[in-house]
Protein backbone atom coordinates (compact mmCIF):
# COMPACT_ATOMS: atom_id res chain seq x y z
CA UNK A 1 0.00 0.00 0.00
CA UNK A 2 1.05 3.68 -0.17
CA UNK A 3 3.04 4.98 1.72
CA UNK A 4 1.90 7.56 5.56
CA UNK A 5 -4.25 23.28 12.30
CA UNK A 6 -5.78 29.18 15.25
CA UNK A 7 -3.77 32.59 14.95
CA UNK A 8 -4.95 36.38 13.95
CA UNK A 9 -8.05 35.38 11.43
CA UNK A 10 -11.52 34.24 11.95
CA UNK A 11 -14.19 32.94 9.70
CA UNK A 12 -15.65 36.57 8.79
CA UNK A 13 -11.43 37.42 6.82
CA UNK A 14 -11.51 33.97 4.74
CA UNK A 15 -12.53 34.30 1.58
CA UNK A 16 -8.80 36.73 1.52
CA UNK A 17 -7.21 33.61 1.65
CA UNK A 18 -8.27 32.92 -2.40
CA UNK A 19 -6.97 36.32 -3.78
CA UNK A 20 -4.06 35.33 -5.91
CA UNK A 21 -0.74 37.72 -5.83
CA UNK A 22 2.48 37.30 -7.80
CA UNK A 23 4.85 35.26 -5.75
CA UNK A 24 8.28 36.16 -5.05
CA UNK A 25 11.35 34.89 -3.15
CA UNK A 26 9.75 31.95 -2.13
CA UNK A 27 13.19 29.93 -2.23
CA UNK A 28 15.48 31.66 0.09
CA UNK A 29 19.39 30.36 0.69
CA UNK A 30 20.09 30.76 4.16
CA UNK A 31 23.61 30.62 5.86
CA UNK A 32 21.92 29.67 9.13
CA UNK A 33 20.67 26.39 7.92
CA UNK A 34 24.33 25.15 8.54
CA UNK A 35 27.57 25.97 10.29
CA UNK A 36 29.84 28.90 8.10
CA UNK A 37 31.74 27.61 5.69
CA UNK A 38 33.95 28.29 2.90
CA UNK A 39 32.67 25.88 1.01
CA UNK A 40 28.95 27.19 1.37
CA UNK A 41 27.24 29.49 -0.54
CA UNK A 42 24.63 31.51 0.65
CA UNK A 43 22.28 34.27 -0.70
CA UNK A 44 19.07 35.08 -1.83
CA UNK A 45 17.01 35.45 -5.28
CA UNK A 46 13.72 36.74 -6.42
CA UNK A 47 13.45 35.17 -9.86
CA UNK A 48 12.16 31.92 -8.18
CA UNK A 49 8.23 31.27 -7.81
CA UNK A 50 6.30 28.39 -6.12
CA UNK A 51 2.59 27.77 -7.44
CA UNK A 52 0.25 26.43 -5.06
CA UNK A 53 -3.07 24.54 -5.36
CA UNK A 54 -4.97 21.97 -4.34
CA UNK A 55 -5.80 18.74 -6.31
CA UNK A 56 -7.71 15.95 -5.28
CA UNK A 57 -5.94 12.14 -6.02
CA UNK A 58 -8.34 9.12 -5.37
CA UNK A 59 -5.13 6.92 -6.81
CA UNK A 60 -4.57 4.72 -3.60
CA UNK A 61 -4.62 1.61 -3.74
CA UNK A 62 -6.58 -0.31 -0.82
CA UNK A 63 -5.73 -4.09 -1.31
CA UNK A 64 -2.82 -4.69 -1.25
CA UNK A 65 -1.06 -6.68 1.78
CA UNK A 66 3.16 -6.62 2.74
CA UNK A 67 4.60 -9.13 5.14
CA UNK A 68 5.19 -7.68 9.08
CA UNK A 69 2.46 -4.55 7.86
CA UNK A 70 -0.84 -4.94 9.49
CA UNK A 71 -3.87 -4.08 7.04
CA UNK A 72 -5.68 -1.18 8.93
CA UNK A 73 -9.39 -0.55 7.09
CA UNK A 74 -11.71 2.50 7.83
CA UNK A 75 -15.32 2.22 8.30
CA UNK A 76 -17.71 4.60 9.46
CA UNK A 77 -18.99 8.47 7.80
CA UNK A 78 -18.10 12.10 8.97
CA UNK A 79 -20.81 14.17 7.42
CA UNK A 80 -20.22 17.44 9.70
CA UNK A 81 -17.24 18.34 8.61
CA UNK A 82 -18.07 22.00 7.26
CA UNK A 83 -14.58 22.61 5.50
CA UNK A 84 -13.82 19.32 4.30
CA UNK A 85 -17.70 18.02 3.63
CA UNK A 86 -18.63 14.29 3.93
CA UNK A 87 -16.30 11.05 3.60
CA UNK A 88 -17.65 7.37 4.02
CA UNK A 89 -15.62 4.59 4.40
CA UNK A 90 -16.68 1.40 3.26
CA UNK A 91 -14.59 -2.65 3.64
CA UNK A 92 -15.01 -5.45 1.39
CA UNK A 93 -13.07 -8.52 2.49
CA UNK A 94 -13.04 -12.37 2.23
CA UNK A 95 -12.23 -15.22 4.79
CA UNK A 96 -12.16 -18.79 4.36
CA UNK A 97 -13.44 -22.32 6.27
CA UNK A 98 -11.06 -23.06 9.80
CA UNK A 99 -9.88 -26.20 7.71
CA UNK A 100 -11.01 -27.63 4.03
CA UNK A 101 -14.21 -29.97 4.70
CA UNK A 102 -14.86 -28.44 7.44
CA UNK A 103 -18.48 -29.61 9.19
CA UNK A 104 -19.72 -28.17 11.84
CA UNK A 105 -20.31 -30.53 14.81
CA UNK A 106 -23.88 -29.11 15.22
CA UNK A 107 -25.70 -26.20 13.92
CA UNK A 108 -24.68 -22.85 14.98
CA UNK A 109 -27.07 -20.96 17.58
CA UNK A 110 -25.22 -17.53 16.41
CA UNK A 111 -22.42 -15.74 14.40
CA UNK A 112 -21.03 -12.46 14.19
CA UNK A 113 -18.73 -11.05 12.20
CA UNK A 114 -15.62 -9.62 13.93
CA UNK A 115 -13.55 -6.57 13.40
CA UNK A 116 -10.96 -6.12 15.70
CA UNK A 117 -10.70 -2.56 16.47
CA UNK A 118 -7.23 -0.73 15.87
CA UNK A 119 -6.94 1.67 18.54
CA UNK A 120 -7.29 5.03 16.57
CA UNK A 121 -10.39 6.72 15.29
CA UNK A 122 -10.53 10.08 13.18
CA UNK A 123 -13.56 12.55 13.60
CA UNK A 124 -15.79 13.40 16.34
CA UNK A 125 -16.00 10.61 18.97
CA UNK A 126 -18.08 12.20 21.23
CA UNK A 127 -21.55 12.02 18.95
CA UNK A 128 -20.62 8.94 17.19
CA UNK A 129 -23.30 6.56 16.82
CA UNK A 130 -23.48 5.05 13.50
CA UNK A 131 -25.16 2.34 11.71
CA UNK A 132 -23.55 -0.79 10.59
CA UNK A 133 -24.60 -3.25 7.46
CA UNK A 134 -23.73 -6.23 6.30
CA UNK A 135 -24.26 -7.38 2.66
CA UNK A 136 -22.90 -10.50 0.36
CA UNK A 137 -20.41 -9.11 -2.24
CA UNK A 138 -22.00 -10.51 -5.69
CA UNK A 139 -18.76 -10.06 -8.10
CA UNK A 140 -15.63 -11.80 -8.41
CA UNK A 141 -12.36 -10.56 -5.79
CA UNK A 142 -9.13 -11.87 -6.15
CA UNK A 143 -6.08 -11.47 -3.70
CA UNK A 144 -4.32 -10.76 -7.16
CA UNK A 145 -5.91 -7.93 -8.27
CA UNK A 146 -5.64 -4.58 -7.37
CA UNK A 147 -8.58 -2.45 -5.88
CA UNK A 148 -8.17 1.45 -5.43
CA UNK A 149 -10.48 3.52 -2.75
CA UNK A 150 -12.79 4.10 -5.63
CA UNK A 151 -13.44 0.67 -6.86
CA UNK A 152 -17.20 -0.45 -6.41
CA UNK A 153 -18.02 -4.00 -6.43
CA UNK A 154 -21.69 -5.67 -6.50
CA UNK A 155 -23.48 -6.51 -3.62
CA UNK A 156 -26.65 -8.55 -3.09
CA UNK A 157 -28.75 -5.67 -1.45
CA UNK A 158 -31.69 -7.44 -1.65
CA UNK A 159 -30.25 -9.90 1.30
CA UNK A 160 -29.19 -7.72 4.35
CA UNK A 161 -27.14 -10.34 6.12
CA UNK A 162 -26.34 -7.93 9.68
CA UNK A 163 -26.87 -4.92 11.01
CA UNK A 164 -25.49 -3.23 14.44
CA UNK A 165 -26.02 0.64 15.52
CA UNK A 166 -22.49 1.33 17.95
CA UNK A 167 -21.50 4.12 19.50
CA UNK A 168 -17.77 4.71 19.93
CA UNK A 169 -17.30 3.24 23.30
CA UNK A 170 -19.28 -0.01 22.25
CA UNK A 171 -15.81 -1.91 20.89
CA UNK A 172 -13.48 0.20 23.64
CA UNK A 173 -15.58 -1.30 27.00
CA UNK A 174 -14.91 -4.83 27.71
CA UNK A 175 -18.17 -5.48 29.31
CA UNK A 176 -20.25 -4.25 26.60
CA UNK A 177 -21.88 -6.75 24.15
CA UNK A 178 -20.19 -5.61 21.29
CA UNK A 179 -16.05 -6.14 22.64
CA UNK A 180 -14.36 -9.11 23.32
CA UNK A 181 -13.26 -10.44 26.63
CA UNK A 182 -9.06 -10.37 25.64
CA UNK A 183 -9.39 -7.36 23.03
CA UNK A 184 -11.30 -4.52 21.55
CA UNK A 185 -13.75 -5.73 18.44
CA UNK A 186 -16.53 -4.48 16.95
CA UNK A 187 -19.08 -7.28 16.71
CA UNK A 188 -22.13 -7.87 14.08
CA UNK A 189 -24.19 -10.26 14.41
CA UNK A 190 -25.76 -12.06 11.64
CA UNK A 191 -29.23 -13.32 10.25
CA UNK A 192 -30.02 -17.24 10.97
CA UNK A 193 -31.09 -17.20 6.98
CA UNK A 194 -26.37 -16.29 6.14
CA UNK A 195 -26.12 -18.94 9.07
CA UNK A 196 -27.99 -21.77 7.95
CA UNK A 197 -26.68 -21.12 4.36
CA UNK A 198 -23.02 -21.76 5.49
CA UNK A 199 -24.21 -24.50 7.60
CA UNK A 200 -25.97 -26.42 5.03
CA UNK A 201 -23.07 -26.13 2.61
CA UNK A 202 -20.70 -27.74 5.17
CA UNK A 203 -22.83 -30.58 5.63
CA UNK A 204 -22.83 -31.50 2.07
CA UNK A 205 -20.15 -34.16 0.77
CA UNK A 206 -16.65 -33.65 -0.20
CA UNK A 207 -17.88 -31.97 -3.29
CA UNK A 208 -19.43 -28.79 -1.32
CA UNK A 209 -17.89 -25.74 -1.66
CA UNK A 210 -15.96 -26.76 1.64
CA UNK A 211 -13.45 -29.14 -0.42
CA UNK A 212 -11.43 -26.53 -1.41
CA UNK A 213 -10.68 -22.68 -0.48
CA UNK A 214 -11.37 -21.08 -4.75
CA UNK A 215 -14.74 -22.97 -4.38
CA UNK A 216 -15.61 -21.58 -1.19
CA UNK A 217 -14.24 -18.19 -2.14
CA UNK A 218 -16.69 -18.64 -5.13
CA UNK A 219 -19.59 -19.81 -3.31
CA UNK A 220 -18.63 -16.84 -0.65
CA UNK A 221 -17.48 -14.23 -2.97
CA UNK A 222 -17.35 -11.96 -0.12
CA UNK A 223 -18.06 -9.55 2.85
CA UNK A 224 -19.05 -5.74 2.29
CA UNK A 225 -19.73 -3.81 5.64
CA UNK A 226 -21.61 -0.14 4.72
CA UNK A 227 -21.97 3.06 7.15
CA UNK A 228 -25.09 4.77 7.18
CA UNK A 229 -24.05 7.77 4.63
CA UNK A 230 -26.54 10.24 6.18
CA UNK A 231 -25.11 10.59 9.44
CA UNK A 232 -21.80 9.98 11.73
CA UNK A 233 -19.08 12.28 12.53
CA UNK A 234 -16.43 9.20 13.16
CA UNK A 235 -13.91 6.97 10.62
CA UNK A 236 -12.82 4.13 13.03
CA UNK A 237 -9.96 1.84 11.79
CA UNK A 238 -10.07 -2.13 12.10
CA UNK A 239 -7.34 -4.53 11.61
CA UNK A 240 -7.88 -7.31 9.16
CA UNK A 241 -4.69 -9.54 9.49
CA UNK A 242 -4.08 -10.53 13.54
CA UNK A 243 -3.69 -13.70 14.22
CA UNK A 244 -6.27 -14.86 16.64
CA UNK A 245 -10.15 -14.78 16.22
CA UNK A 246 -10.04 -11.74 17.67
CA UNK A 247 -6.98 -10.35 16.44
CA UNK A 248 -8.14 -10.55 12.93
CA UNK A 249 -11.13 -10.47 10.53
CA UNK A 250 -13.75 -13.24 11.15
CA UNK A 251 -16.74 -14.42 10.77
CA UNK A 252 -16.98 -16.45 14.71
CA UNK A 253 -19.89 -19.10 14.74
CA UNK A 254 -21.12 -20.46 18.17
CA UNK A 255 -23.11 -23.78 18.31
CA UNK A 256 -23.86 -26.45 21.49
CA UNK A 257 -22.12 -29.45 21.42
CA UNK A 258 -23.44 -32.13 23.50
CA UNK A 259 -21.24 -34.43 25.69
CA UNK A 260 -23.54 -37.46 25.84
CA UNK A 261 -21.71 -39.75 28.45
CA UNK A 262 -21.72 -36.87 30.85
CA UNK A 263 -24.90 -35.23 29.49
CA UNK A 264 -23.62 -31.74 29.33
CA UNK A 265 -23.72 -29.17 27.01
CA UNK A 266 -20.85 -26.80 26.11
CA UNK A 267 -20.65 -23.72 23.75
CA UNK A 268 -18.08 -23.57 21.46
CA UNK A 269 -16.89 -21.25 18.70
CA UNK A 270 -15.50 -21.96 14.89
CA UNK A 271 -13.89 -19.26 12.85
CA UNK A 272 -14.13 -18.56 9.08
CA UNK A 273 -10.92 -15.85 9.28
CA UNK A 274 -9.48 -13.35 6.52
CA UNK A 275 -5.93 -14.39 5.60
CA UNK A 276 -4.09 -12.66 3.41
CA UNK A 277 -2.94 -15.71 1.89
CA UNK A 278 -5.94 -16.48 0.30
CA UNK A 279 -8.96 -13.78 0.84
CA UNK A 280 -9.09 -10.88 -1.32
CA UNK A 281 -9.26 -7.39 0.85
CA UNK A 282 -10.28 -3.45 -0.28
CA UNK A 283 -11.28 -0.30 1.61
CA UNK A 284 -13.99 1.99 -0.76
CA UNK A 285 -13.47 5.84 0.68
CA UNK A 286 -15.63 8.04 -0.93
CA UNK A 287 -14.91 12.11 -0.68
CA UNK A 288 -17.97 14.42 -1.58
CA UNK A 289 -16.41 18.47 -0.93
CA UNK A 290 -20.26 20.12 -2.94
CA UNK A 291 -20.92 22.64 -0.20
CA UNK A 292 -17.91 22.86 1.95
CA UNK A 293 -16.20 25.76 3.00
CA UNK A 294 -12.55 24.88 0.98
CA UNK A 295 -14.58 22.92 -1.65
CA UNK A 296 -13.96 26.23 -4.13
CA UNK A 297 -10.34 25.49 -4.23
CA UNK A 298 -10.39 22.70 -6.74
CA UNK A 299 -12.44 24.61 -8.79
CA UNK A 300 -10.62 27.47 -8.33
CA UNK A 301 -8.82 29.15 -11.84
CA UNK A 302 -6.16 30.86 -9.75
CA UNK A 303 -2.86 30.22 -10.98
CA UNK A 304 -1.69 29.95 -7.31
CA UNK A 305 -3.80 29.73 -4.31
CA UNK A 306 -2.80 32.00 -1.02
CA UNK A 307 -3.89 28.25 0.81
CA UNK A 308 -3.65 24.57 0.60
CA UNK A 309 -5.45 21.63 1.91
CA UNK A 310 -4.32 18.27 2.60
CA UNK A 311 -5.52 14.74 3.84
CA UNK A 312 -4.79 11.37 3.55
CA UNK A 313 -4.94 9.79 0.20
CA UNK A 314 -7.66 9.15 -1.32
CA UNK A 315 -8.69 13.33 -1.04
CA UNK A 316 -7.43 16.62 -0.84
CA UNK A 317 -3.30 16.68 -1.76
CA UNK A 318 -0.81 20.08 -1.52
CA UNK A 319 0.08 20.70 -5.39
CA UNK A 320 3.12 22.61 -5.88
CA UNK A 321 5.40 23.73 -8.91
CA UNK A 322 8.61 25.66 -9.02
CA UNK A 323 8.69 27.01 -12.74
CA UNK A 324 12.05 28.41 -12.63
CA UNK A 325 14.00 25.50 -10.29
CA UNK A 326 16.66 25.33 -13.43
CA UNK A 327 17.87 28.81 -12.56
CA UNK A 328 19.46 27.81 -9.85
CA UNK A 329 23.42 27.29 -9.97
CA UNK A 330 24.59 23.68 -10.45
CA UNK A 331 26.20 23.16 -7.79
CA UNK A 332 26.15 20.58 -4.97
CA UNK A 333 23.42 21.20 -2.77
CA UNK A 334 23.60 20.14 0.69
CA UNK A 335 20.56 20.84 1.78
CA UNK A 336 16.87 21.60 0.31
CA UNK A 337 14.00 21.93 3.02
CA UNK A 338 10.61 22.52 2.15
CA UNK A 339 8.82 24.52 4.83
CA UNK A 340 5.12 23.99 4.70
CA UNK A 341 3.36 25.78 7.96
CA UNK A 342 -0.27 24.83 9.17
CA UNK A 343 -2.99 27.91 8.68
CA UNK A 344 -5.34 27.67 11.66
CA UNK A 345 -8.13 30.30 12.73
CA UNK A 346 -10.77 30.50 14.93
CA UNK A 347 -13.70 27.72 14.01
CA UNK A 348 -11.26 25.72 12.09
CA UNK A 349 -12.66 22.89 14.05
CA UNK A 350 -9.10 21.25 14.17
CA UNK A 351 -9.33 20.02 17.43
CA UNK A 352 -11.47 17.59 16.21
CA UNK A 353 -10.85 16.61 12.75
CA UNK A 354 -7.15 16.84 13.20
CA UNK A 355 -4.13 17.30 11.47
CA UNK A 356 -1.42 14.36 10.24
CA UNK A 357 1.71 13.98 12.49
CA UNK A 358 3.42 13.95 9.17
CA UNK A 359 3.51 14.51 5.82
CA UNK A 360 4.69 12.83 2.89
CA UNK A 361 5.77 13.92 -1.06
CA UNK A 362 6.16 12.46 -4.37
CA UNK A 363 6.47 14.00 -7.86
CA UNK A 364 4.61 14.43 -11.11
CA UNK A 365 6.07 13.90 -14.05
CA UNK A 366 4.65 15.45 -17.84
CA UNK A 367 2.11 13.66 -18.23
CA UNK A 368 0.83 13.89 -14.41
CA UNK A 369 1.63 10.76 -13.07
CA UNK A 370 2.92 10.41 -10.45
CA UNK A 371 6.59 9.09 -8.87
CA UNK A 372 8.71 8.35 -6.05
CA UNK A 373 10.83 11.38 -5.38
CA UNK A 374 14.97 10.38 -5.59
CA UNK A 375 15.01 11.17 -1.73
CA UNK A 376 13.10 7.94 -0.55
CA UNK A 377 15.43 5.59 -2.54
CA UNK A 378 16.11 2.82 -1.72
CA UNK A 379 12.59 2.34 -1.08
CA UNK A 380 13.14 -1.13 1.04
CA UNK A 381 14.81 0.95 3.44
CA UNK A 382 13.19 2.91 6.49
CA UNK A 383 16.39 5.45 6.39
CA UNK A 384 15.22 7.73 3.52
CA UNK A 385 11.72 8.40 5.26
CA UNK A 386 14.02 9.66 7.88
CA UNK A 387 16.49 11.43 6.26
CA UNK A 388 13.25 13.12 4.76
CA UNK A 389 11.46 13.70 8.09
CA UNK A 390 8.09 15.90 6.71
CA UNK A 391 7.32 15.30 11.02
CA UNK A 392 5.11 18.00 12.33
CA UNK A 393 6.95 20.77 14.85
CA UNK A 394 5.89 23.50 17.13
CA UNK A 395 7.96 26.96 16.29
CA UNK A 396 7.19 30.55 16.74
CA UNK A 397 7.48 33.12 13.96
CA UNK A 398 7.61 36.57 15.09
CA UNK A 399 4.90 36.47 17.87
CA UNK A 400 2.99 33.68 16.95
CA UNK A 401 3.57 29.95 17.32
CA UNK A 402 2.85 27.73 14.77
CA UNK A 403 3.05 23.97 13.53
CA UNK A 404 4.94 23.28 10.33
CA UNK A 405 6.25 20.23 8.40
CA UNK A 406 9.83 20.28 6.96
CA UNK A 407 10.23 17.98 3.95
CA UNK A 408 14.55 17.50 2.98
CA UNK A 409 14.55 16.93 -0.68
CA UNK A 410 18.21 17.72 -1.72
CA UNK A 411 18.52 14.96 -4.46
CA UNK A 412 15.19 15.99 -6.10
CA UNK A 413 16.26 19.28 -6.02
CA UNK A 414 19.75 18.81 -7.73
CA UNK A 415 17.83 16.61 -10.41
CA UNK A 416 15.54 19.39 -10.91
CA UNK A 417 18.24 21.61 -11.85
CA UNK A 418 20.94 19.00 -13.84
CA UNK A 419 18.13 18.23 -15.75
CA UNK A 420 17.28 21.87 -16.62
CA UNK A 421 13.80 20.53 -15.53
CA UNK A 422 10.90 24.30 -17.03
CA UNK A 423 8.99 22.85 -13.45
CA UNK A 424 9.79 20.69 -10.70
CA UNK A 425 6.43 19.40 -9.69
CA UNK A 426 5.19 18.11 -6.23
CA UNK A 427 2.01 16.95 -4.44
CA UNK A 428 1.90 16.46 -0.41
CA UNK A 429 -0.42 14.47 1.39
CA UNK A 430 -0.43 12.72 4.83
CA UNK A 431 1.87 10.25 5.76
CA UNK A 432 0.07 7.25 7.78
CA UNK A 433 -1.32 3.85 7.97
CA UNK A 434 -5.27 5.52 7.81
CA UNK A 435 -6.28 5.84 4.61
CA UNK A 436 -8.90 8.45 4.41
CA UNK A 437 -7.87 10.18 8.00
CA UNK A 438 -6.56 13.24 8.72
CA UNK A 439 -6.97 17.30 7.41
CA UNK A 440 -4.40 20.28 6.87
CA UNK A 441 -4.99 23.65 6.09
CA UNK A 442 -1.59 25.28 5.46
CA UNK A 443 -0.81 28.56 3.92
CA UNK A 444 0.28 29.05 0.45
CA UNK A 445 2.72 30.65 -1.63
CA UNK A 446 3.63 34.66 -1.10
CA UNK A 447 0.08 35.46 -1.74
CA UNK A 448 -0.75 34.65 1.94
CA UNK A 449 -1.40 37.69 4.35
CA UNK A 450 1.58 36.76 6.34
CA UNK A 451 4.68 36.32 4.59
CA UNK A 452 6.33 34.61 7.26
CA UNK A 453 3.72 31.37 6.96
CA UNK A 454 4.05 31.30 3.44
CA UNK A 455 5.48 28.07 2.08
CA UNK A 456 9.70 28.16 1.20
CA UNK A 457 12.15 26.40 0.00
CA UNK A 458 15.30 26.54 2.08
CA UNK A 459 18.23 26.15 0.00
CA UNK A 460 22.31 25.26 1.33
CA UNK A 461 25.19 24.33 -1.69
CA UNK A 462 28.42 24.50 -2.24
CA UNK A 463 30.30 27.02 -3.67
CA UNK A 464 31.54 26.48 -6.97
Amino acid sequence: MKLPLKNFLVYSGLAMLFLFNSCREDIILKASLVPSSDTIKVGQTDSITILTKTFFSDSLITSQSYSGIPIYQALGSVTNDEYFGKTHAEIYFQVVPPTLDYKFPSAPDSAFIVLPYSGFSWGDTIHSTQTFKVFKVADTLSKDSSYYSFTSKAVDRSNLIGSVCVRHNDFKDSSNVFASYWNRVLKIPLKKSFIDEIYNESQKPDSSALSTFPKFLNFLKGIYIEPDTNNGTVLHYFRLDGGTDYTRANILFYYTQKDTNTNTSTVKNTSFYFTSTYAAHYNRIIRSYAGSKLGSLLSSTNKSDSIMVLQNEPGLVADLKFPFIKNLPKTPINKAELIITEYSFMGDNKDIFFHPSRVYPVGVNDTGKTYNILDRYPLTYSSPLVFMDGNIRTMQLGSTTVNQYILNIPREVQSAIVLQKDTLHLRISGAANYPGAYRLITAGGKSFSNSLMSVKLNIVYSKQ
